[in-house]
């Protein structure tokens, strides 16, 4: 292939793909940022490690979210855990959660983002979190990759 032609294909892969990512809208703050309840009730877990309480703050400013998690197990146990990222698919490390060091994040729209959590380099977490259009619920699905069988938690959280 001559060098032009090739050189006319790379740039029109690249002329392709500018627009969508430009395109591609990172969360809205005004749903997303504040205080998340877990209703347990409402939540379907396929793994062990049912949670009986969560909260969640979201902080949501330009392409970086900052968020803060405090959580208990069905024995009690307390679990803090927190993150500030960008929604570049970069990996920012991940303070507290002993399943996670690090986590990248994908904006999807203004309502859902995607993240992907590793271990030591290994994956173990790919999850997706949706606010609903009023702002209300946020439904967290996380795939634990890294637990056998990878079962699938649906986690319902109200404001």
């Amino acid at each position: 292939m001559k060098r032009r032609t090739k050189f006319a294909l790379i740039l029109a892969g690249v002329a392709l793909a500018i627009p969508q990512a430009v395109s591609a809208k990172g969360p809205d703050p005004k749903l997303w940022n504040g205080t998340w309840h877990l209703n347990a009730a409402k939540s379907k877990f396929a793994s062990p490690g049912k949670e009986a309480s969560e909260t969640r703050i979201y902080e949501v400013s330009g392409d970086r979210i900052t968020m803060k998690s405090h959580s208990k197990d069905a024995a009690g146990k307390a679990m803090d855990f927190s993150y500030v990222a960008t929604f570049d698919g970069k990996w920012a490390p991940m303070h507290g959660n002993p399943n996670a060091d690090s986590i990248s994040l994908t904006g999807v729209s203004e309502r859902a983002f995607k993240a992907s959590s590793r271990l030591h380099g290994k994956d173990t977490v790919s999850s997706t979190a949706t606010v609903s259009g009023d702002g209300k619920h946020l439904t967290l699905t996380r795939h634990l990759l890294a637990m056998k069988g990878s079962p699938i938690d649906v986690l319902e959280f109200d404001r």
